[in-house]
Protein backbone atom coordinates (compact mmCIF):
# COMPACT_ATOMS: atom_id res chain seq x y z
CA UNK A 1 0.00 0.00 0.00
CA UNK A 2 1.57 3.29 -1.10
CA UNK A 3 0.50 6.11 1.24
CA UNK A 4 1.06 9.75 0.35
CA UNK A 5 1.17 10.73 4.04
CA UNK A 6 3.39 8.92 6.57
CA UNK A 7 1.26 7.00 9.08
CA UNK A 8 2.29 8.94 12.21
CA UNK A 9 1.55 12.21 10.40
CA UNK A 10 -1.81 10.81 9.30
CA UNK A 11 -2.86 10.07 12.88
CA UNK A 12 -1.84 13.59 13.94
CA UNK A 13 -3.91 15.05 11.10
CA UNK A 14 -7.09 13.33 12.31
CA UNK A 15 -6.24 14.02 15.95
CA UNK A 16 -5.93 17.73 15.12
CA UNK A 17 -9.33 17.66 13.39
CA UNK A 18 -10.90 16.04 16.46
CA UNK A 19 -9.24 18.61 18.74
CA UNK A 20 -10.75 21.43 16.69
CA UNK A 21 -14.23 19.97 17.24
CA UNK A 22 -13.96 18.72 20.82
CA UNK A 23 -12.00 21.67 22.19
CA UNK A 24 -14.06 24.40 20.50
CA UNK A 25 -15.62 25.19 23.90
CA UNK A 26 -13.15 27.43 25.81
CA UNK A 27 -14.01 25.45 28.96
CA UNK A 28 -12.82 22.18 27.39
CA UNK A 29 -9.84 20.62 29.15
CA UNK A 30 -7.85 17.93 27.32
CA UNK A 31 -7.32 14.91 29.57
CA UNK A 32 -5.74 12.39 27.26
CA UNK A 33 -4.50 12.31 23.70
CA UNK A 34 -2.63 9.64 21.84
CA UNK A 35 -1.64 9.09 18.25
CA UNK A 36 -0.07 5.90 16.99
CA UNK A 37 -0.54 2.24 17.74
CA UNK A 38 -2.88 1.39 20.63
CA UNK A 39 -1.67 -1.40 22.89
CA UNK A 40 -2.78 -2.59 26.35
CA UNK A 41 -0.25 -0.30 28.08
CA UNK A 42 -1.77 2.77 26.37
CA UNK A 43 -5.27 1.71 27.41
CA UNK A 44 -4.14 1.09 31.02
CA UNK A 45 -2.43 4.50 31.14
CA UNK A 46 -5.52 6.24 29.79
CA UNK A 47 -7.87 4.54 32.25
CA UNK A 48 -5.57 5.23 35.22
CA UNK A 49 -5.14 8.92 34.38
CA UNK A 50 -8.80 9.54 33.60
CA UNK A 51 -10.07 7.68 36.66
CA UNK A 52 -7.71 9.70 38.90
CA UNK A 53 -8.89 12.95 37.28
CA UNK A 54 -12.54 11.99 37.70
CA UNK A 55 -12.06 11.12 41.38
CA UNK A 56 -10.11 14.32 42.06
CA UNK A 57 -12.88 16.42 40.50
CA UNK A 58 -15.62 14.71 42.50
CA UNK A 59 -17.52 13.10 39.65
CA UNK A 60 -20.41 10.92 40.81
CA UNK A 61 -19.62 7.20 40.72
CA UNK A 62 -22.24 6.43 38.00
CA UNK A 63 -20.67 9.06 35.71
CA UNK A 64 -17.18 7.68 36.29
CA UNK A 65 -18.32 4.11 35.61
CA UNK A 66 -20.12 5.10 32.39
CA UNK A 67 -17.07 7.06 31.26
CA UNK A 68 -14.64 4.21 31.91
CA UNK A 69 -16.93 1.67 30.23
CA UNK A 70 -17.29 3.83 27.12
CA UNK A 71 -13.55 4.48 27.00
CA UNK A 72 -12.69 0.79 27.32
CA UNK A 73 -15.14 -0.19 24.58
CA UNK A 74 -13.90 2.53 22.23
CA UNK A 75 -10.22 1.77 22.82
CA UNK A 76 -10.81 -1.97 22.52
CA UNK A 77 -12.57 -1.43 19.19
CA UNK A 78 -9.67 0.67 17.91
CA UNK A 79 -7.01 -1.79 19.05
CA UNK A 80 -8.83 -4.84 17.65
CA UNK A 81 -10.17 -3.47 14.40
CA UNK A 82 -7.46 -1.19 13.01
CA UNK A 83 -5.93 -2.33 9.75
CA UNK A 84 -2.66 -3.94 10.81
CA UNK A 85 -0.71 -2.18 8.05
CA UNK A 86 -2.02 1.18 9.26
CA UNK A 87 -2.27 0.80 13.03
CA UNK A 88 0.23 3.67 13.50
CA UNK A 89 -2.47 5.97 12.06
CA UNK A 90 -4.74 5.58 15.10
CA UNK A 91 -5.69 8.31 17.58
CA UNK A 92 -7.66 8.80 20.79
CA UNK A 93 -8.70 12.07 22.45
CA UNK A 94 -10.63 12.71 25.65
CA UNK A 95 -11.68 16.16 26.89
CA UNK A 96 -13.85 17.42 29.71
CA UNK A 97 -16.14 20.41 29.19
CA UNK A 98 -19.12 21.99 30.95
CA UNK A 99 -21.45 19.13 30.00
CA UNK A 100 -19.20 16.19 30.82
CA UNK A 101 -16.67 14.25 28.78
CA UNK A 102 -16.16 13.89 25.04
CA UNK A 103 -14.18 11.05 23.53
CA UNK A 104 -13.03 10.68 19.93
CA UNK A 105 -11.16 7.77 18.41
CA UNK A 106 -10.08 7.14 14.85
CA UNK A 107 -8.44 4.42 12.82
CA UNK A 108 -8.10 3.07 9.31
CA UNK A 109 -10.51 0.29 8.38
CA UNK A 110 -11.67 -1.38 5.18
CA UNK A 111 -14.17 0.85 3.39
CA UNK A 112 -16.89 -1.82 3.74
CA UNK A 113 -16.33 -1.85 7.53
CA UNK A 114 -16.65 1.94 7.74
CA UNK A 115 -19.91 1.78 5.79
CA UNK A 116 -21.27 -1.00 8.00
CA UNK A 117 -20.27 0.81 11.22
CA UNK A 118 -21.86 4.07 10.06
CA UNK A 119 -25.07 2.17 9.25
CA UNK A 120 -25.08 0.47 12.67
CA UNK A 121 -24.56 3.81 14.40
CA UNK A 122 -27.48 5.33 12.45
CA UNK A 123 -29.70 2.50 13.68
CA UNK A 124 -28.48 2.88 17.29
CA UNK A 125 -29.03 6.64 17.15
CA UNK A 126 -32.65 6.06 16.10
CA UNK A 127 -33.36 3.87 19.16
CA UNK A 128 -34.61 5.10 22.52
CA UNK A 129 -33.21 3.82 25.83
CA UNK A 130 -35.70 0.95 26.10
CA UNK A 131 -34.96 -0.21 22.54
CA UNK A 132 -31.22 -0.10 23.22
CA UNK A 133 -31.64 -2.19 26.36
CA UNK A 134 -33.81 -4.78 24.62
CA UNK A 135 -31.39 -4.99 21.67
CA UNK A 136 -28.47 -5.38 24.09
CA UNK A 137 -30.16 -8.25 25.94
CA UNK A 138 -30.96 -10.00 22.64
CA UNK A 139 -27.35 -9.73 21.47
CA UNK A 140 -26.10 -11.12 24.77
CA UNK A 141 -28.39 -14.11 24.34
CA UNK A 142 -27.23 -14.63 20.74
CA UNK A 143 -24.26 -16.90 20.11
CA UNK A 144 -23.10 -14.98 17.02
CA UNK A 145 -20.07 -13.25 18.49
CA UNK A 146 -16.44 -14.32 18.58
CA UNK A 147 -13.42 -13.39 20.71
CA UNK A 148 -12.93 -10.46 18.32
CA UNK A 149 -16.49 -9.25 18.74
CA UNK A 150 -18.45 -8.84 15.55
CA UNK A 151 -21.89 -8.79 17.12
CA UNK A 152 -21.90 -5.02 17.66
CA UNK A 153 -21.87 -5.16 21.45
CA UNK A 154 -19.11 -2.55 21.71
CA UNK A 155 -21.04 0.07 19.75
CA UNK A 156 -24.25 -0.86 21.53
CA UNK A 157 -22.59 -0.50 24.94
CA UNK A 158 -21.24 2.92 23.95
CA UNK A 159 -24.72 3.97 22.79
CA UNK A 160 -26.32 2.77 26.04
CA UNK A 161 -23.80 4.44 28.34
CA UNK A 162 -23.44 7.78 26.55
CA UNK A 163 -25.55 10.78 25.63
CA UNK A 164 -27.03 10.54 22.14
CA UNK A 165 -26.11 10.74 19.38
CA UNK A 166 -22.94 8.85 18.56
CA UNK A 167 -21.19 10.83 15.81
CA UNK A 168 -19.26 9.09 13.04
CA UNK A 169 -17.07 10.55 10.34
CA UNK A 170 -15.57 8.56 7.49
CA UNK A 171 -12.97 9.75 4.98
CA UNK A 172 -11.88 7.70 1.99
CA UNK A 173 -8.15 6.97 1.98
CA UNK A 174 -8.23 4.93 -1.22
CA UNK A 175 -10.49 2.58 -3.12
CA UNK A 176 -10.60 0.02 -0.30
CA UNK A 177 -9.74 1.93 2.86
CA UNK A 178 -11.44 4.60 4.97
CA UNK A 179 -10.46 6.54 8.05
CA UNK A 180 -13.24 6.05 10.59
CA UNK A 181 -13.75 8.41 13.53
CA UNK A 182 -16.34 8.06 16.28
CA UNK A 183 -17.19 10.75 18.84
CA UNK A 184 -19.06 10.03 22.05
CA UNK A 185 -20.32 12.24 24.89
CA UNK A 186 -20.68 11.00 28.45
CA UNK A 187 -22.74 13.69 30.12
CA UNK A 188 -22.88 14.83 33.74
CA UNK A 189 -26.61 15.47 33.56
CA UNK A 190 -27.56 11.83 33.05
CA UNK A 191 -29.06 10.82 36.37
CA UNK A 192 -29.97 7.26 35.48
CA UNK A 193 -28.18 4.57 37.49
CA UNK A 194 -25.36 2.65 35.79
CA UNK A 195 -27.31 -0.55 35.27
CA UNK A 196 -30.27 1.24 33.72
CA UNK A 197 -30.79 1.54 30.02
Amino acid sequence: MNLAIPLPEMSHRWLDRAKARLQADPAAVPLFEHSGRVDPDIITDMVTRVEAFSRTHGDPVPLRKRLLMVMLEAMDNVSRHSLSLMDEATFALLVRDREGYRLATGNAVPHATATLLAHRVDILNSMDRDDLKEHYLRLLACGGRSSNGGAGLGLLTMARKSAPPLVVLSDLLGPFTSYFTIEVRVGMDEDRPLGAA
